[in-house]
């Protein structure tokens, strides 16, 4: 029997942070989460919380600046959530954007990385799936306007656990 894995929950609790932040500005963080099904003509989005070990989800978040001035320096953040979900490689929309290991060090996607192999130091490449977090640099909000960030996740096909206390 399949189990369950609740995605939604885990990313609006991290996302809670940005919410303190983005509260002081004004600006009001939406999340919503799809499941992403082929149809008819082609891919379509469907409302989801839950995932099953192989679905992909898009995860997009909306940022409304509801106050009456403008929302400077406005940062997007989409965590990656644990428990066997990855980022997939060229689905985040807007394109250009950052990405993190642990979410306090953010560096332009692709991430890079030094490792030392036979004795020499080699820049290598991070796999995507090792992503924690994606950050869009959003800028001056005006107000009354909202930017909608996005990104597909996959759920790894390996049966996922959960320790409950």
């Amino acid at each position: 029997m399949n189990r369950y894995l609740v995605i939604v929950i885990m990313v609006v609790l991290q996302l809670a942070a940005t919410r303190v932040f983005a509260a002081a500005n004004d600006v009001v963080v939406a999340l919503h989460a799809f499941k992403v099904v082929a149809g008819a003509g082609g891919q379509k989005l469907v409302p989801t919380t839950e995932a099953l070990p192989g679905d992909t989800i898009e995860y997009q978040v909306t940022y409304r600046n509801a106050g009456a001035g403008a929302a400077r320096d406005v940062l997007a953040t989409l965590p990656v959530p644990q428990g066997g979900m990855h980022y997939l490689p060229g689905s985040a929309s807007p394109g250009e954007f950052q990405a993190s290991l642990d979410g306090a060090h953010f560096a332009p996607a692709p991430l890079t990385r030094t490792v030392v192999r036979d004795g020499r130091r080699q820049v290598e490449t991070v796999p995507p799936s090792e992503y924690r977090f994606l950050r869009w640099k959003l800028g001056e909000l005006a107000p009354g306007r909202s930017v909608t960030v996005s990104s597909r996740m996959r759920l790894d096909d390996a049966p996922v656990t959960t320790n409950r206390s």
